[in-house]
Parts: structure tokens; C-alpha cells; sequence
């Protein structure tokens, strides 16, 4: 993880400082900035402070449930959306927002239920969409036009993708839909997730793009490698490296003494992964429901040695 020390020392050395619109506070940020981890070198889970892994997998795993609410999430252990459903001021103000806890159509809700919505113009169109799994939202008898709708889960057609076209150079998930931005309590911070095999090797390989990174926090990388290697253990393959474009890395002024005292720490070796009784899949019939059925207790970190904690407060 020497690489995570050089992007913060980096940010520290060469980051620009800037009042943050959203949160009011001062940050120290770079423009783009690339970290890449080869899965066989270890799990890239930082040691220079304790990562919170159980936090970071309970999101994890509500991503994958669809969860919509902080109480869904606290109840397997993640409490980082807490805030974000409750204090964030933009948020309270929303219309869109249901009451205590409610997140909304917020950016990670998207990976299983992307609303894609169609017009049909005519009886057969509205009939051909209808086996394909839309249904009849609206229909306006004056102009002859049905709207439809339907809801894709993106890890599956993703899983599907990785399992049934392999040399697929699309095999993206976004959480980034411009139409539902504003009916959420916070736009997804991780935006796209791509997916590439090797078939020569039998190795799955990961870039993610993320928009905005607390970096500190070594939050989402952590995620980021989790995906990947659960990605790879239901598609049967072996998880390669894990690329991780950040467009906006940051430091929060107050959380400079920390990360200067992260620096100042010697790294311990990479723990690894154990995965548990996650499956592999020996067919894409197997994929509807998958995600949903995960059990984020099989998950673990083996051989986890780490330095005490860092308090590094989230902004909400």
C-alpha cells in the first residue's frame, strides 16, 4: 500500500486548497490520480490505521440488496449512511425524501434497479416491449403513445456479460443517472465499474472511476477490491488487478495531523480475502437472485495486522 501514502503525501505536497460547496468545508484536492493493486500481492486493505472492513462490506452487500434506507444498512453492521439520510441539509429539504432513514433514488440504488423508461407508439411496439419485460406506466389515447418501464439489475447483466461474452469490452455498471440525481440523498461517488477477462488466463479484471474521493479513509478501495473478488468467484475466474481512477482526490484540512501521522507509519504485509461459501456459479441460469442471497458474515479478513485507528469524521 505504499502507493496509497504516495497519492496522500502527493495531495499534501501538490493539492489545491478550496472551500467544498456541498459540505462547507476546506479540502486539499487533486485532479486525477490512478492507483492500481495486483489482487496476487494481497487484499489492498490499508494498515498505517485500522480500515472499518465490516463497515465497508455492509455496504458492500447493501449495494447489492438494493437497500434505500440507513436503518437496512445498520442492521449488517454500516452506519456510513447514517448522515447522509439525516443531516445532510440539502437532503431534509428535498421533496423527494420519505421521512427518517430514507435515502431516496440514490446513485447505488441504481446497480439493480436502473429504471429504463420507452414510448410505443403503436399496438405492436407496446406488445414487443411487454415481452420483454416492460410494463404500461401511462397511455395517452389522444397521441396513441404508451410510456413503459422496466427495471435492469446491472450486476446480473454484468455477471451474465463476464459469464456468457467474455471479450465484451462493455461490461459496465453505472450509478451515475443523470435523471434521478436529484432524487437522492447523495449522487454516487463511485460512478462506473468495468469489467474485463482475460479468457486466455481465466482472469477478471476491475477499473473503477470515482468522482470524488475522501481519500484518507482507504474506503473504497477496499470496496472496490471486494467487488472484483466476488465477481470473480461467482464467474469462476481468478481475480486479476483492480485499477481505481480517482477524478477528485481530497483531504479534509482537519483531517491533515492524521494523515501525517499515517505517514509517519511503517506498512504491514497485505492480509487476504476468505470469501467464505460465496459460490461459483456453473451456469448464468443460476444469476437471477444471486446478489440478493450473499451473506456478508462468509466474508473475512485473514491475517489482518494494523496500527491503531485514526479518527477520520465523514463529512456528510
Amino acid at each position: 500500500m505504499q502507493q496509497f501514502h504516495d497519492m496522500l503525501q502527493h495531495i499534501l505536497d501538490h493539492g489545491s486548497r478550496q472551500l467544498n460547496a456541498r459540505t462547507g468545508e476546506e479540502v486539499l484536492f487533486v485532479p486525477g490520480y490512478t492507483l492500481r493493486f495486483d489482487m496476487a500481492d494481497g487484499f489492498p486493505a490499508i494498515t498505517t490505521k485500522q480500515l472499518f472492513f465490516k463497515m465497508a462490506k455492509g455496504e458492500l452487500f447493501g449495494f447489492f440488496r438494493g437497500f434505500t434506507s440507513a436503518a437496512q444498512f445498520r442492521e449488517i453492521g454500516c452506519t456510513v449512511w447514517n448522515d447522509n439520510a439525516n443531516k445532510t441539509k440539502a437532503w431534509l429539504a428535498n421533496p423527494y425524501r420519505q421521512g427518517e432513514d430514507d435515502l431516496g433514488r440514490f446513485g447505488y440504488l441504481q446497480w439493480t434497479d436502473w429504471r429504463d423508461w420507452r414510448e410505443a407508439t403503436t399496438p405492436a411496439q407496446r406488445d414487443e416491449m411487454l415481452a420483454q419485460g416492460y410494463e404500461v406506466r401511462a397511455h395517452d389515447a389522444e397521441r396513441g403513445v404508451w410510456i413503459l418501464r422496466r427495471s435492469i439489475n446491472q450486476l446480473e447483466t454484468s455477471l451474465h456479460a463476464v459469464m456468457t461474452n467474455p471479450s465484451d469490452r462493455g461490461i459496465i455498471l453505472s450509478g451515475w443517472n443523470p435523471a434521478e440525481i436529484d432524487q437522492g440523498a447523495l449522487r454516487s461517488c463511485h460512478v462506473s465499474y468495468m469489467l474485463q477477462v482475460d479468457v486466455a488466463t481465466g482472469t477478471l479484471h476491475l477499473t473503477l472511476w470515482q468522482r470524488s474521493f475522501d481519500a484518507p479513509l482507504a474506503y473504497n478501495v477496499a470496496i472496490g477490491a471486494m467487488y472484483l473478488e466476488i465477481m470473480a468467484r461467482l464467474a469462476g475466474l481468478k481475480a486479476g488487478t483492480f485499477t481505481h481512477f480517482i477524478s477528485d482526490a481530497h483531504i479534509y484540512a482537519k483531517h491533515i495531523p492524521g494523515v501525517k501521522e499515517m505517514l509517519a507509519r511503517e506498512h504491514f504485509p497485505q492480509p487476504t480475502l476468505d470469501l467464505g461459501n460465496i459460490p461459483t456459479l456453473t451456469s448464468a441460469a443460476e444469476i437471477p437472485g444471486i446478489f440478493a442471497t450473499l451473506d456478508p458474515n462468509q466474508v473475512k479478513l485473514v491475517n489482518y495486522q494494523h496500527h491503531p485507528k485514526i479518527a477520520f469524521e465523514m463529512t456528510p
